[in-house]
């Protein structure tokens, strides 16, 4: 297949490359020079994000912006700095009797120009912890913003300007978004849905373009039948209202152990009720960043009442105006539901009941593997079966979304959820690229010198055994 691609983005392309040619293997020291430069420019534009990004979704709730969206840049930032010189150390590596006197390690190098597609619902830590993680590595960047973000975009852009040696910045839709993925990165990284995941790995392969995908899913909160329903429940609704649901590791649907069924259900509307007063209108409720987005989640619901579901929400817990939609609980959809058929990627949450274990791993693999798995349980064997037992890009025991925050676990999916990993070390060798390196000892290679000095004997014996 064909791409039409912008002359301009070609342009830019190629002056990066010329960049990296003209400095292609920085000093880390000057690496952590640049990104103690970014930093500074972030953490003093930390209120214009908040309300930039507060502007995009129509309200954001403060919290969302600040500890989910900004403050992981700055301490992912913090941990590639303490830790660059140690990951980018070369390996060694034993060369066998056969290669003695000889040495062998690995260099970890720059790929080159990296291109970096985010997503609107982080706007800040989806487009900058990558861009952050290639430049560590030594590599100039082109980043890719969503458009439904223009406000936060134009902060990004203002804060990179002058690295633009580095790095630079492109806006635009799908066509802008298609045309970028056709171009020839060393390496290429994206953010977003599965569906579009496929399109850009169809278009790098034109190229041959190495790709890390880090896509979504349907991501299961299961809740077992001796699992601390408080704590499950609480946890829960965080994970279900924070950012309004618009996370791709937010629990998708749960599962639950019928003998629990309907007492976590219960709390998990005591907790909402709690920290969720008055509908729809609070400003600790971010809205859907779109009408498109809310209209969805909209057709969500009516699907699943027509499926017969029972769906509980707030009075007052979906306002058109401000496009906010508090917690909805989807009990008893058929599996031909939307909902357990689409990632909801919003405050909806079906449930499905079980009786045994082997139940919920009935479950789970029913869809491709998700990009996260909650397991609330303090039975130490359903947790060891679930490491062994279930293939997810991540697996959380009595909680919800913090693996995340871990800025020393890698992350990233498995399957239909992605591929590759970023955040921490792995990040820094997703962009890097492990070059061998052989020295031959002092006294060449024994085994080759053999080799050639019994050269007779072996065209001999070879021919012998032709006869």
């Amino acid at each position: 297949m064909q791409y039409e691609i912008d002359p301009q983005l070609t342009k830019q392309l190629e002056s990066l490359k010329v960049a990296f040619m003209h400095h292609p293997n920085s000093s880390v020291e000057t690496r952590i020079s640049l990104l103690k430069k970014i930093r500074t420019q972030l953490v003093t534009a930390e209120q214009d994000f908040i309300a930039a990004s507060n502007k995009d979704f129509g309200n954001r709730c403060t919290f969302d912006t600040q500890m989910a969206d900004f403050m992981p840049v700055i301490g992912g930032i913090d941990h590639i700095i303490k830790h660059l010189n140690s990951w980018l150390k070369p390996s060694r590596r034993k060369v066998g009797l056969q290669f003695a006197f000889s040495s062998a390690h690995i260099n970890y190098v720059p790929k080159g120009v990296v291109g970096v597609i985010s997503p609107w619902n982080y706007p800040i830590q989806l487009a900058l912890m990558p861009i952050i993680t290639a430049l560590a590595a030594g590599n100039r960047v082109m980043l890719k913003l969503s458009e439904y973000t223009p406000a936060t975009n134009q902060l990004i852009k203002e804060i990179l300007e002058p690295f633009s040696d580095y790095c630079c910045v492109i806006e635009g839709g799908p066509v802008v978004a298609k045309s970028f993925s056709a171009l020839p990165f060393d390496h290429l990284f994206f953010t977003g849905s599965t569906e579009i995941g496929k399109h850009v790995m169809r278009a790098a392969a034109n190229n041959l373009v190495p790709v890390t995908l880090e896509l979504g899913g349907k991501s299961p909160v299961v809740v077992m039948d001796d699992a601390d329903i408080k704590h499950a429940a609480r946890s829960i609704v965080f994970g279900k209202t924070a950012n309004a649901g618009q996370i791709c590791v937010a629990p998708d649907y749960l599962v639950v152990h019928e003998k629990c069924k309907t007492e976590l259900i219960e709390e998990i509307k005591k907790q909402y009720k709690k920290h969720f007063k008055t509908g729809s209108n609070l400003d600790n409720l971010t809205s859907i960043v779109n009408q498109q987005q809310y209209e969805r989640l909209i057709e969500l619901i009516g699907d699943a009442l027509h499926d017969g579901a029972y769906v509980w929400s707030e009075p007052n817990s979906e306002n058109f105006e401000t496009r906010k939609l508090g917690l909805h609980l989807i009990d008893n959809a058929s599996n031909r539901a939307r909902v357990h058929q689409e990632e909801i990627f919003g405050p909806l949450l079906p449930i499905k009941s079980v009786s045994s274990f082997d139940e919920v791993i009935k479950v789970i693999k029913h869809n491709p593997n998700p990009l996260a798995t909650y397991l609330f349980t303090k039975n130490k064997v359903l947790v060891n079966r679930a490491e062994r037992e279930i293939q997810c890009g991540g697996l959380v025991i009595n909680d919800v979304l913090l693996h995340v925050a871990v800025e020393d676990l890698p992350f990233g999916g498995i399957g239909s959820s992605g591929m590759g990993q970023y955040h921490g070390k792995e990040g820094i060798l997703t962009f890097s690229h492990a070059k061998s390196v052989f020295k031959s000892g002092r006294l060449g290679n024994p085994r080759m010198q053999l080799l050639l000095s019994r050269s007779k004997l072996l065209t001999w014996f070879v021919k012998t055994l032709q006869k």
